[in-house]
């Protein structure tokens, strides 16, 4: 069976180590495949894919990074991306083999930005191709990742639909025990507080999933996981030039 590709945006300084550490713990419980997982960071280098992105419209530290993953794999395959604030209790396989129908892209139908949720995506590389311009271009454009949400949301013809429990939103009206995949969307409520969110923090509606998260993440610790530490080139980051709500 081929490697799944996964692509994760996250931040770059730590704030969200533990939900990272758990949604990897999950993910790798879960799923019958090799998983080879990117954690998508700001970088100072600007020589990464992730380095020198004009960032000041994005609302978290990776939101346009998705709309770089079908370069980053040589426009080549099919690739998965996600945000970092989520768990899994599904094998991640079986979202990796949805079929796209020919199309670039697969995502949650859903109404928060205009037609789709694009936390969850299923990507074919070579077909987005014709669809994207160059990353080197992406960078220099502050709106990059809003001019594709409104070119792609909504979409029928671009974005085949996913099962909405592949991207369960602060976990709809789902019960705990028929999760696919949960997402914590709402950074007010999130449990660990990111340090980069600047909204004021609320409490969540379900505090069964707070009491979830909580559970995944010494369940983590107790596997003999560790919170996943920035790469060197990563640590000189230091603060976030984005919305942050």
């Amino acid at each position: 069976m081929s490697t799944i590709r996964m692509f994760i945006g996250t931040s770059a300084n730590g704030e969200d180590k533990e939900i990272e550490m758990a949604y990897e713990y999950t993910l790798r419980k879960n799923c019958t495949s090799e998983l080879e997982i990117t954690w998508m960071r700001q970088t100072p280098d600007l020589t990464s894919t992730w380095g020198g992105w004009e960032t000041r419209t994005w609302s978290t530290p990776f939101s346009g990074y998705r709309w770089a993953i079908p370069e980053a794999c040589g426009f080549e395959g099919k690739a998965i991306y996600t945000d970092c604030d989520m768990l899994n209790f599904k094998d991640i396989t079986e979202l990796y083999n949805t079929n796209l129908n020919g199309k670039p892209f697969a995502a949650r139908v859903g109404s928060r930005f205009g037609g789709h949720e694009f936390c969850v995506m299923v990507i074919d590389c070579a077909v987005a191709q014709q669809f994207l311009i160059p990353v080197a271009r992406m960078k220099r454009i502050p709106e990059t990742h809003q001019r594709y949400i409104g070119q792609f949301s909504g979409n029928h013809d671009l974005v085949e639909p996913l099962h909405p429990k592949w991207n369960s939103l602060d976990g709809d009206k789902t019960p705990i025990d028929e999760l696919w995949h949960l997402h914590y969307t709402n950074m007010a409520t999130q449990p660990w507080n990111p340090a980069w969110y600047t909204g004021k923090p609320e409490k969540h509606p379900r505090q069964e999933l707070v009491q979830l998260y909580h559970d995944k993440v010494q369940e983590a610790y107790d596997a003999g996981c560790k919170p996943l530490e920035p790469d060197v080139d990563y640590l000189a980051f230091g603060t976030y030039n984005i919305i942050g709500k």
